[in-house]
């Protein structure tokens, strides 16, 4: 293989956010490489046409195991893989946490084999800051300083964010150049039905054929700060491909435009069924009661400032999933 400048790889690349990213890098990828066990990615038909793309490489590969692929020179490597979804988690918490911490850990390994070791980002969670949030220890936005706390008493859904926090301190004593990013709240076209915006336009789009009367809303006062899956994309590419920044963390999100889950589902009644009847659901288990991101670092490294109205967002989003479901 040539010695090219921007050989990017992308471990759960069939994914929500991974393929996003992926389409998106392959403007300035010389090679594209892309691992996923397509446990929860797509291989539809967009994910496949893309694959048509001469320096797009797919692996179907499980991350457990040893990564055993031969690519030099790479520039980047994004890991997104891992167990993600609270009914994912709290069906194997055990399993889940070992799954995103080892995959981790081989990617670390794999990184390190390398002639030359390739810069790292790692996706983390906004749940890392939950226990702040729960016990009020914290002040919003939420900025990256924040010292991170673990409770005594663990549920199953911690499992993940528990994951997430013991994988940035692994890359930290790694001794390799990252980038931890921990998302907020991205939505957008193709994010799979196990999410709260999905999730309200399946269950209106039901209502309007007379499948279901109603529509619950979960956790219904607690509030989100939503980001749409073209900024947080431009955020992502922004910082991880600047040769000056390394081994720091940042948010990834939108802190504008943050919105009470009742209010977020009456936004969507208004686009998706009018005569939706929206009730009160219970507070989801573990659910913070509030994420909003303190976005000054992000925007201050990576320039990005054209944040997407979430009017704007969910009309592109609404309108994905009224075609393709």
């Amino acid at each position: 293989m040539a010695n090219n400048k921007n050989n990017f790889l992308i471990t759960g690349g069939a994914g929500f956010i991974g393929f996003s990213l992926a389409k998106s890098l392959i403007k300035k990828a010389d090679n594209l490489y892309i691992l996923d066990n397509l446990s929860r990615g797509r291989l539809d038909n967009e994910f496949k046409n893309f694959l048509k793309n001469k320096n797009v490489h797919f692996f179907k590969v499980n991350l457990q195991n040893k990564i055993d692929i031969r690519l030099l020179n790479l520039s980047h490597i994004f890991h997104l893989a891992g167990s993600v979804g609270v009914k994912n988690i709290n069906q194997d918490a055990y399993g889940a946490f070992l799954n995103n911490v080892n995959t981790l850990k081989n990617v670390i390994d794999f990184s390190k084999s390398l002639k030359k070791s390739p810069k790292l980002i790692v996706f983390s969670t906004s749940e890392v800051y939950s226990n702040l949030i729960k016990k009020n220890l914290v002040k919003f936005p939420i900025n990256e300083k924040n010292d991170i706390l673990i409770e005594n008493d663990i549920i199953d859904r911690d499992s993940y964010f528990l994951s997430k926090i013991f994988n940035e301190k692994l890359l930290q004593l790694s001794n390799l150049a990252y980038i931890i990013l921990r998302p907020h709240n991205i939505y957008g076209p193709r994010m799979g039905q196990s999410h709260v915006i999905p999730e309200l336009i399946r269950k209106m789009s039901l209502e309007k054929i007379k499948k279901i009367k109603k529509t619950i809303v979960f956790s219904p006062n607690h509030k989100r700060a939503f980001c749409y899956i073209n900024d947080a994309i431009q955020q992502i590419i922004k910082l991880s491909l600047n040769k000056k920044i390394k081994n720091q963390t940042f948010n990834i999100g939108n802190m504008q435009e943050e919105i009470k889950m009742l209010d977020l589902a009456q936004v969507i009644k208004k686009l998706v069924n009018k005569k939706s009847k929206i009730i009160r659901g219970p507070i989801t288990k573990g659910s913070p009661k509030r994420r909003s991101p303190d976005m000054k670092k992000t925007v201050k490294y990576s320039k990005f400032k054209n944040f997407t109205s979430l009017n704007t967002g969910l009309i592109k989003t609404i309108n994905w999933y009224l075609k393709n479901h």
